[in-house]
């Protein structure tokens, strides 16, 4: 009788009609902004929910590939100020950032790359991981990238 039962409810499992049917799935509530289709398909932020995904920032311009000394300073300033046109356009404050991700091509820029990062972060730091990438691997000769994930509640 035991088998017979089992049986029956392995019947019932892989046959279709009798399982319940799947709960629906809400669609995601995602919003895209300043989207660069279709030369580059990616944006600049993305909203799911309350968090926003920012897209990695260069600091590089004609002027700090020009520089000799303070570069690292002037690419980090030049991407937390990016970010700050950026994050007042979408109502986000470095107070909601709660990760970032930076990339340096020399590892031994993180002292100055820090120190202007963390002018933009007085109190409550976001979590962070730095890597090191290497020389010639970051685009346009940049020497540092930066993205940060922010919640922003309701």
């Amino acid at each position: 009788m035991t088998r017979l039962v089992a049986a029956v409810i392995l019947f019932c499992v892989l046959l279709p009609g009798c399982r319940p049917p799947a709960p629906e799935t809400p669609p995601l509530d995602r919003e895209a902004f300043r989207s660069h289709l279709p030369e580059r398909p990616f944006s600049e932020a993305v909203r799911v929910g309350d968090t926003y995904y920012f897209s990695g920032k260069l600091g590089v311009t004609e002027e700090t590939l020009a520089m000799t000394s303070s570069r690292i300073q002037a690419e980090t300033r030049n991407i937390m100020e990016n970010f700050a046109d950026l994050f007042l356009e979408l109502g986000v404050g470095f107070d909601h950032v709660v990760k970032g991700t930076v990339y340096l091509a020399d590892v031994a820029d993180y002292g100055g790359m820090n120190q202007v990062y963390g002018e933009y972060f007085l109190s409550d730091p976001p979590a962070r991981e730095c890597v090191g990438v290497g020389a010639g691997n970051l685009l346009n000769q940049a020497l540092v990238e930066i993205s940060f994930v922010a919640v922003v509640p309701d």
